[in-house]
């Protein structure tokens, strides 16, 4: 019993042991299945995340290239009058212009093929083949061990041999950088299939034909055409058209005007051997190309610029916003507010007047017309002979002489001073070592003047006593408010600051008048309206006009400057500065008869001018009213021959009031009084205070 007890025991502990075998290699069996399960489904959802990023990539680039505008590549700056016409071009690659295939002979589109992509027309957007035999020749031409050779695969920029199509080198051209990456290679292959979807074979050759650069500042096979042989694309001989279509691949190195003409002529031998084993040609008409001698144009591009001062100032003003690089080779639009008529007319005016005067030694006159109400300047004359002066005198510093008082009369009114305050114009003796005692033009005294009849007489003794009394530092202020840009060297001068001792350019002295004319709305003085760049985005900067001197302080300075009655006094009745209009303006004259000036304008109408010396040699007794108001009268009243008469513009917080001109007593309405025109809120409450002219007795 015992026996048979312990053998079942055994068997069944074996038995049991048998049972549990299978259930551990289950279990094992269970877990490899398991992670062949989780390592399918891991990587099945690895490669569906890589389709689904790579295809949000990919509609990430067809959107972007759907916004994309193509480039122009043109280098060449172009300038444009106010009539849209060319006044101005640069050295540099002119804009392409689009062409068709069949305004081209058919062996230039053939060589074209032959030198680019001979398979165009059997490929789509990308060449597979292409693309693996680059890669290829590019591995097994490369030196070094196998891990540089990989590296080569990966580094597009050490590629000897590139795998485009003639599509995508149109996208490379027109839609990227000049970036070598393999994140720009994948663009240009989606850009190149999206840019099929969207045009036929023949458009895109079309395009590339149009816009291609052949070298010599060439854009397209029209412009080369030109430069290489002075001749229509049409009229391209096939010796011709095979050079120009070996030329893209390196434009600069297969030149044969500028580059190696050695290397050139392979090429063009090569595009020909081409051309022959793909059934374009013959051999016949192979080797006759190849022996055909060709003749280049030999003419040099020729800068036009037909206003030469205008354009010079408009490109330094470019420049300053843009910087060099881009102003003169960034294939930029730009578009003046230049007015022809007007440009052409103020350079006869003041031709005129130069002839006339220069007996009295006066050799140069300087011009600027701006459109008040805009602040667009429609003309500039730099000088009166390009040819033998460069120097722009409208952009140049001289000192602006009495020219200069408008802005410290201003600065009077804003410091509590009105139209009607007193002055002793007089001998003074302001102190000083030398002592500073100023002369007026004329050379006599007037007395007790106001404010008024200082301004329009041009009288130099009240102007310095006006300076004195708001003092240095707030004329200075005013005028650097207005752009005049004077600074601390402004100090140096002193009292005679008032007097326009300090020099400053033209074409801001205009600005602070036209400032004045347009109420203390400042608009800055500009040449161009809009800019355009090689994508043709306008990126001119707006300038805003901003309120920077008080709107009815400015217009009592305009006031005063067209005040007739007054300027007779000294100036006498139909002097120059009478237009038979109403005209608000300054004449300005600098010690010694070096700088004559004339600054006015009208609602409609800004003109600035200046007569004299480029070298400052003195002219013989020609004061502003002598000499550039000439100058000023006929162009004024040339270009405001067909306008109607408008009169300035009376903003809000003006008032009016009747003067004694000898108390400077108010007097009631109806009375004999002189009228005069103040600032809301600082018209005299009776008798003038005159305490402050206590310190000029």
């Amino acid at each position: 019993m015992c026996y048979y007890g312990y053998m079942t025991n055994i068997e069944g502990e074996r038995v049991e042991e048998e049972e549990k075998k299978p259930k551990k290699a289950n279990k094992f069996l269970f877990f490899i299945k398991a992670c062949f399960k989780a390592f399918f489904v891991g990587g099945l959802l690895l490669i569906l995340g890589l389709i689904f990023i790579a295809n949000s990539y990919y509609s990430s680039l067809v959107n972007e290239f759907k916004h994309l505008q193509p480039k122009n590549n043109a280098t060449q700056t172009v300038y444009y009058d106010k009539n849209e016409e060319v006044i101005y071009e640069s050295y540099g690659a002119k804009e392409s212009e689009p062409v068709k295939l069949s305004e081209i002979p058919d062996y230039a589109v053939k060589a074209t093929l032959a030198a680019e992509d001979l398979d165009y027309y059997r490929h789509d957007a990308y060449d597979l083949k292409g693309i693996f035999r680059a890669v290829y020749r590019n591995y097994t031409t490369s030196t070094g061990s196998r891990l540089d050779k990989l590296k080569v695969i990966l580094d597009q920029k050490s590629y000897t041999e590139g795998g485009s199509t003639i599509t995508q080198q149109l996208v490379k051209n027109r839609y990227l950088t000049n970036e070598r990456s393999f994140e720009r290679k994948v663009k240009e292959i989606v850009y190149a299939i999206e840019l099929e979807k969207k045009y036929t074979k023949d458009e895109i050759l079309e395009q590339y034909l149009s816009n291609i650069y052949y070298g010599e500042q060439a854009l397209g096979i029209i412009n080369a055409s030109q430069a290489y042989y002075g001749k229509d694309a049409k009229d391209l001989t096939l010796a011709e058209a095979s050079m120009l279509a070996g030329l893209p691949a390196a434009p600069t190195q297969y030149s044969p005007v500028s580059g190696d003409f050695f290397e050139s002529k392979k090429r063009q031998e090569y595009v020909l051997q081409r051309m022959y084993l793909a059934g374009f040609i013959t051999l016949d008409e192979a080797k006759a190309a190849a022996n055909e001698e060709l003749v280049f144009d030999d003419k040099k591009d020729i800068v036009m610029s037909k206003y030469p001062f205008y354009v010079d100032w408009v490109n330094e003003e470019v420049i300053k916003q843009y910087g060099k690089e881009k102003a003169e080779s960034g294939g930029l639009k730009v578009y003046t507010s230049l007015d022809p008529k007007i440009q052409e007319m103020a350079e006869k005016k003041a031709k005129e007047q130069v002839e006339k005067f220069k007996y009295n030694n006066v050799s140069n006159a300087a011009v600027v017309v701006m459109d008040t109400e805009s602040g667009e300047v429609v003309a500039m004359v730099g000088g009166t002979d390009y040819e033998k002066s460069k120097v722009n005198v409208a952009t140049a510093l001289r000192q602006p002489g009495s020219s200069f008082k408008p802005v410290v009369y201003y600065t009077g009114l804003e410091n509590g001073y009105t139209a009607v305050s007193k002055f002793i114009d007089k001998y003074v003796n302001f102190g000083g070592n030398p002592a500073y005692a100023p002369r007026n033009y004329s050379g006599g005294y007037s007395g007790y003047v106001t404010m008024r009849d200082s301004l329009a007489r041009s009288l130099n003794i009240p102007a310095v006593e006006m300076l004195k009394l708001v003092g240095l530092d707030k004329v200075i202020e005013t005028a650097d408010k207005a752009g005049l840009g004077l600074g601390e060297e402004a100090k140096k001068c002193g009292l005679s600051l008032a007097l326009g001792c300090k020099e400053m350019r033209l074409i801001d002295l205009a600005g602070v008048y036209g400032t004045f004319a347009n109420n203390g709305l400042q608009k800055k003085p500009k040449g161009y309206v809009k800019i355009l760049d090689s994508s043709g985005e306008n990126i001119a900067k707006k300038d805003k006009a901003e309120q920077i001197f008080d709107s009815a302080n400015s217009y009592i300075i305009t006031h005063i400057l067209s005040d007739e009655k007054a300027r007779r006094v000294v100036f006498g009745a139909g002097n120059k500065l009478e237009i038979k209009r109403p005209a608000a303006a300054k004449t300005g004259t600098t010690d010694n008869y070096t700088d004559s000036w004339t600054i006015g304008f009208t609602p409609d109408y800004l003109v600035g001018v200046w007569m004299g010396n480029n070298d400052r040699k003195p002219m013989r007794v020609i004061s502003g009213i002598e000499g550039a108001a000439y100058i000023w009268h006929d162009i004024m009243t040339e270009i405001h021959k067909d306008l109607p008469v408008r009169d300035f513009t009376r903003p809000y917080g003006i008032s009016e009031l009747k003067i004694n001109p000898t108390s400077g007593d108010v007097v009631k309405t109806g009375s004999w009084g002189k009228t005069e025109i103040f600032k809301s809120g600082t018209e005299p409450k009776g008798k003038e205070d005159l305490s402050y002219l206590n310190i000029f007795r």
